[in-house]
């Protein structure tokens, strides 16, 4: 590691412009690469706006063995912002400094990510001379630091995008772009290739998305309770963006929430934008605000409070089990859920696969090894062909009436509003999907979960919610028969 660069202060300058809306703290105590990567981006000609160079300074911060303290890195800026340097030039850092380093990115599609190699980023990198080279083959497009053999290359967004590759670092843009099971494909590409680079990190770049954009919604959701909960390793997030309480079309407002404003892009160029795109959709290109249909409704902050990565399973006996299948048959999940000695409720994703073909037959290997207290499922949902199914394997199941499973939604929905969580969860993507997506749908003066409104199939949610339900209500255990 070449030396580092003083850390910059963990106080928002006036002279900076404006303030974040939420970021992760800089910790000062610790060494960053931020300040080299500012250097090369300034070598370059184009120097950092605050905003890139404390991104920079917390997103590159090292722990005492030299490792980046962040392994994932979420930034949700306004268009016009300078994402495509703070982008570039973390990516070209790592490259040089990286001995045969091999570092990608993607957006939309392969054919923009190439387009953006050859036409953006390569003339930026012109003062470089023939420190870099650039490889045009189709198909093979790259970026080569001649010094230290590092790579920057594009990949195409799917699952099989970067098969067999290693990577120090992987940077997606435009995120808001992917639906759900494309940006699924994307982490899934990326992980494995991570496996072997205890030094690497992911980069995700956007702005503010659509009803449909599930994956990167959620994502600014995590980011935003790591940021509020004081997460200071594992996952930085940095956002800048108009508040809910504030017009994003009001000029007035402009230099109080864009990073870029009177720097990169000027109030001509904003009303020009606000003409050609209209209210809704300038919001949410430069006010970043995300254009909704419908509000959340699980609580963010008291779903990701209620996380437990380390919850223990009780002893056979003690739990109970219930399954629920999407709507479409796309996939089914079976639950457990329990109360531990605090009486806290706990559930946990058992099973999670596509289809529901599968169901009754697991289930009896479940119930064979848990001896659930009750195994149940809603009486008026989908899975009534699962649940004849499992009766006719043996396995005794306990129906949910519509009253009851309209109880345990109201319970399930009060419990992760609470102020601390009255039930506690091992993260589990598919549970965490379907509690982003969750609707209601009326039934009378009540309510249930949506299973048809929803963005994506909530089959986990539901089955979580009958599983403690009918653990709740299920016969106390007997005790063992003594003769006394």
């Amino acid at each position: 590691m070449s030396a580092l660069l003083t850390p910059s202060t963990l106080s928002w300058p006036d002279s900076a412009g404006p303030a974040p809306a939420l970021t992760t703290p800089r910790t000062t105590s610790r060494p960053t690469y931020g300040g080299e990567v500012a250097q090369l981006a300034e070598f370059l000609g184009r120097p950092f706006m605050p905003w890139q160079k404390h991104v920079a300074d917390v997103a590159l911060e090292v722990d005492e063995d030299g490792l980046f303290v962040y392994k994932l890195v979420i930034i949700t800026v306004p268009r016009q912002s300078g994402k495509t340097l703070l982008n570039g030039a973390v990516m070209s850092h790592r490259a040089l400094i990286v001995p045969r380093a091999r570092v990608w990115f993607t957006m939309q599609s392969q054919k923009d990510a190439v387009d953006w190699l050859i036409n953006e980023w390569w003339p930026v990198l012109s003062p470089l001379g023939d420190a870099v080279k650039l490889r045009r083959m189709a198909g093979s497009e790259w970026v080569r630091w001649r010094h230290s053999a590092g790579l920057v290359r594009p990949f195409p967004p799917n699952e099989s995008g970067l098969h067999g590759k290693t990577s120090d670092d992987v940077a997606v843009d435009e995120c808001w772009n992917f639906g759900l099971a494309a940006g699924r494909a994307i982490d899934q590409a990326i992980v494995p290739t991570q496996a072997t680079r205890p030094n690497a990190q992911t980069w995700k770049f956007s702005t503010a998305g659509t009803d449909e954009s599930v994956w990167w919604n959620e994502t600014v959701e995590r980011g935003r309770a790591a940021a509020r909960a004081g997460r200071s390793e594992g996952l930085a997030y940095f956002e800048w963006s108009c508040p809910e309480n504030m017009d994003p079309c009001d000029p007035e407002s402009w230099p109080l929430f864009h990073p870029a404003f009177e720097r990169t892009i000027d109030a001509r160029t904003m009303h020009a934008a606000l003409e050609q795109l209209g209210p809704e959709e300038f919001a949410r290109a430069f006010g970043n605000q995300g254009l909704h249909s419908a509000r959340r409704v699980i609580p963010t902050e008291g779903w990701y409070a209620a996380a437990d990565p380390d919850q223990e399973l009780p002893a056979p006996g003690d739990l109970s089990l219930a399954f629920d299948v999407a709507v479409d048959r796309s996939d089914a999940t079976i639950v457990a859920a329990w109360r531990d000695g605090a009486g806290v409720g706990r559930v946990e994703v058992a099973e999670h696969r596509p289809a529901a073909n599968w169901v009754a037959s697991r289930l009896v290997e479940l119930v064979e090894r848990w001896k659930p207290r009750a195994v149940g499922y809603d009486h008026a949902g989908p899975a009534l062909d699962v649940a004849d199914e499992a009766e006719r394997l043996g396995v005794d199941l306990t129906p949910l009436k519509s009253k009851e499973y309209v109880a345990a939604c109201a319970g399930v929905l009060e419990a992760f509003s609470a102020p601390e969580p009255l039930i506690r969860y091992r993260p589990h993507p598919a549970l965490d999907d379907a509690a982003a997506a969750a609707t209601q749908r009326v039934l009378g003066d009540s309510w249930a979960w949506g299973r048809r409104s929803s963005r994506t199939s909530i089959s986990p949610l539901t089955a979580a919610t009958v599983a403690l339900w009918a653990h709740d209500h299920a016969p106390a255990p007997q005790a063992a028969f003594r003769v006394l």
